[in-house]
């Protein structure tokens, strides 16, 4: 038991450790040499430590800019962070006795690699912290919906996350022939699926004479922003620059460490653009190890298995796009909170870095990959809106100050808890 303990909360919920085990899985299933074997387990360690750096890097460089313009705002709501929801539900299932979130997650999980084997699809959900969040969060949502304990909550868990990381990601694939080509071998892993597929139906509208962000025609000096380092860093450095203004030397100071305040807003643009290179330098040694291991599962373990892996792989497929889907998504999210007031909501979301960023940079791509530049811009400042409105109502649906900020549990999860709302009435409490 005490293995089986180290495996779920170590292995499992570390995303370079679990990459690291489906890409040990898949060489010894090829019979790959044992020098092989080390070198591509270590690469994919290696990778997904490089992708984790980057991805905190942009995280801490976004959330103290969110923090200091909702201060300057006096903007005071519902938390849409991920992993604020994800302890705030353990937190609230723990008091009461219920569920083992990490027994959901290896439970679902295999359930998932059953039904690939026994079905037609044959999608194997790969994106590890993702799925503990998942399970966290589909946990407390039955409890809280339907008040089940025990067998009855942790079976009903189990088969909503592992139908969700099965099929979902199958459904969506079919949307990213544009941008992966017919064969590929992945799809997205993520809470971003149904929505994903409306942001690439609606970009559709758009595909008119479309042109893609990565090939726009920017005349004169301003073609230096196709390189995505030099982009990120003017366009990132300017807004937060602007942010810093708006919010003031006293603001700024207090978060600064005694940069001067000015410099302080350059700074964390900047450090944007060092996260972007950083997080694709470990997606590229990342996929090179994983993609090829991963032919191991497809030979042997379930044959024509397709992984469905994290969301900042695909961003290098279209980092331009990647950078106008976050930046509209923003957009869209603090135009959504200005609705809420408009509509005098009884709840206001707040914007948080990891849905804004993650999020917004992947629809972003995908936009963009039927819908060109005009698409992107378009579809993602829409879907920032539908992300922070929804996110609202779900917070009254769950009578809860913590939700998830993804735009599947905006749209996809919302419908199913409203329904399950009309079906079990009130939420449950302790």
């Amino acid at each position: 038991m005490e293995l089986l303990n180290f495996f779920i909360n170590q292995v499992f919920r570390t995303p370079a450790y679990f990459m690291a085990l489906v890409v040990l899985i898949g060489c010894l299933l090829q019979r790959k040499s044992g020098k092989d074997t080390v070198v591509s387990v270590i690469k994919t360690i290696v990778g997904m430590m490089i992708l984790n750096v980057g991805s905190g890097q942009l995280k801490s460089a976004s959330e103290v800019m969110i923090n200091m313009f909702t201060q300057k705002m006096g903007i005071q709501g519902v938390s849409t962070d991920m992993w604020t929801a994800v302890y705030a539900y353990i937190d609230e299932l723990t008091i009461v006795g219920l569920g083992n979130v990490a027994m959901v997650m290896i439970t679902a999980w295999l359930c998932n690699v059953v039904l690939a084997r026994i079905t037609p699809i044959k999608t194997i959900f790969l994106t590890g912290h993702t799925a503990y969040m998942d399970s966290a969060f589909i946990t407390f949502f039955v409890w809280r919906i339907t008040g089940f304990t025990g067998l009855a909550l942790f079976f009903t868990a189990v088969a909503f996350c592992a139908v969700y990381w099965w099929l979902f990601p199958a459904l969506l694939k079919k949307f990213l022939v544009p941008l992966l080509g017919e064969n590929s071998p992945i799809t997205i892993g993520h809470n971003l699926c149904l929505s994903g597929i409306i942001t690439i139906q609606l970009s559709k509208l758009f595909s008119k004479n479309k042109q893609s962000c990565e090939k726009l025609n920017l005349p004169g000096w301003l073609s230096v922003f196709k390189d995505s380092v030099v982009s990120y860093s003017v366009i990132m450095g300017v807004i937060y620059l602007v942010i810093t203004l708006i919010c003031g030397e006293e603001i700024v100071a207090a978060h600064s460490g005694g940069t001067n305040w000015i410099l302080y807003g350059l700074n964390q643009g900047f450090n944007m653009a060092v996260g972007v290179y950083v997080l694709l330098s470990g997606v590229r040694m990342f996929l090179n190890e994983l993609i090829p291991a991963f032919k191991g599962f497809s030979d042997r373990l379930v044959p024509g298995a397709i992984a469905a892996v994290d969301t900042p792989i695909f961003w290098s497929y279209a980092p331009t796009a990647a950078m106008i889907g976050f930046l509209s998504t923003t957009l869209g999210q603090f135009v959504g909170v200005g609705l809420l007031f408009l509509l005098g909501s009884p709840v206001i979301a707040i914007p948080s870095v990891i849905p804004l960023f993650f999020g917004g940079s992947t629809l972003g791509v995908l936009a963009n990959s039927t819908g060109g530049w005009k698409g992107t811009i378009v579809v993602t400042f829409i879907m920032g809106i539908v992300v922070i409105c929804g996110s609202a109502l779900l917070a009254m649906l769950l009578n809860y100050n913590f939700v998830p900020g993804h735009s599947d549990w905006s749209t996809l999860w919302l419908i199913v808890i409203a329904i399950g709302r009309l079906i079990f009435g009130p939420v449950a409490t302790h």
